[in-house]
């Protein structure tokens, strides 16, 4: 007499099998690590290093007038002032025409005309080029301890063509932009500061 509980056992047939067990590898191989979504990456600290100064022994006022001033000696509108929140926004539209992309378009839409013998001179090509760029420029000062303001300046351009049609548009990442950015407004908050 055999006094063990009977568990039942559920048989499955092997084709089911194979299908649930490879069901399951695909899911399984699918799942991922779950990325950080709120730390910054590599590239935007990077960004950020660039795009910011800290200016010390100076008033935020100073760094804001400076920083207006110097906006509107190259050529930007100032668009808004929050002096309570240190922001500036400001633009300005530029050309954007590229001579080698000219000269490419065109010599492609007379080729074309030449091809066709004039039948398809649409000037596609040149219609395509750049034409204009919008510039906008927004710059935030943040107090620190100390008597110092640290200055964040970030710059996008959207770039259009002859046709008006958007044809790029991006936050610019040239060093050299900044850098030539800062060593303006450095100069404009020393004569600020000095009253000069």
């Amino acid at each position: 007499m055999d006094c063990s509980p009977k568990i039942p056992v559920m048989t499955v047939p092997l084709p089911q099998l194979l299908v649930l067990l490879a069901v399951t590898c695909v899911l399984t191989s699918c799942a991922t690590s779950r990325p950080d979504y709120f730390s910054p990456s590599q590239s935007s600290v990077t960004a950020r290093k660039m795009q910011a100064r800290i200016y010390s022994s100076v008033e935020e006022g100073d760094v804001m007038s400076a920083a207006a001033a110097v906006l509107q000696d190259m050529g930007y509108s100032i668009d808004a002032v929050e002096p309570s929140l240190g922001v500036i926004s400001a633009s300005k539209r530029a050309n954007a025409t590229n001579r080698m992309q000219a000269l490419g378009s065109l010599t492609l839409d007379s080729m074309k005309c030449a091809f066709t013998f004039l039948i398809a001179c649409d000037g596609k090509h040149y219609g395509e080029i750049d034409d204009v760029q919008d510039i906008r420029l927004t710059l935030v000062s943040m107090p620190q301890a100390d008597n110092a303001v640290t200055v964040r300046i970030t710059v996008q351009r959207s770039v259009y063509d002859k046709r008006g049609r958007l044809s790029e548009q991006s936050t610019v990442l040239d060093s050299g932009v900044y850098e030539s950015l800062f060593a303006k407004l450095s100069k404009a908050v020393f004569l600020e500061q000095h009253g000069i």
